[in-house]
């Protein structure tokens, strides 16, 4: 398998898919706290959580294979957190650190995908590993986002029925 293809392939496409399945929520939910069974976080807090996680986290890791030294952990700003910034400049935002994972791939040999490094948040991983993580983490949180696009509706007329 190619890795380098395979993960450009699947970083791009969820990338898309992230920011397309945040459209389908209508913009006055953005910053609203969903139906209990929802979830606890808006979307917008779904957002910011994936860029400081890719910006802070995921990227940093990565450059660690390219001879940089570990991420520094940093908990994200709680008042931030508690009033996302604007959709659109969290989004722009995702792209750009998504583009800039994408981007580096390129950068690593065969051998790099399987080497291990000691990293700040998972301990010893391989590369391979850590890209797999961005992956799949990007894919929870869309199916999060999807949920609230798409049982918000129906979870507040079933508690209106208890």
């Amino acid at each position: 398998m190619d890795l380098l293809k395979w993960f450009d392939s699947q970083l791009r496409s969820t990338l898309d898919g992230f920011i397309w399945s945040v459209r389908q929520i209508p913009e006055e939910r953005w910053y609203a706290f969903p139906p209990a069974p929802l979830g606890e976080w808006s979307a917008a807090q779904h957002i910011f959580h994936m860029v400081h996680y890719e910006k802070k986290l995921a990227l940093p890791s990565m450059h660690q294979w390219l001879g940089a030294p570990p991420a520094v952990r940093e908990e994200a700003d709680e008042e931030i957190w508690n009033h996302p910034p604007a959709i659109k400049l969290m989004l722009d935002q995702f792209n750009e650190v998504r583009l800039a994972e994408i981007n580096l791939l390129p950068s690593f040999d065969e051998m790099a995908w399987q080497s291990t490094q000691k990293t700040t948040f998972w301990g010893e991983i391989s590369l391979y590993w850590l890209v797999c993580k961005t992956y799949q983490h990007t894919l929870d949180h869309t199916q999060d986002i999807l949920r609230l696009a798409l049982f918000w509706d129906r979870m507040l007329a079933r508690m209106s029925q208890e």
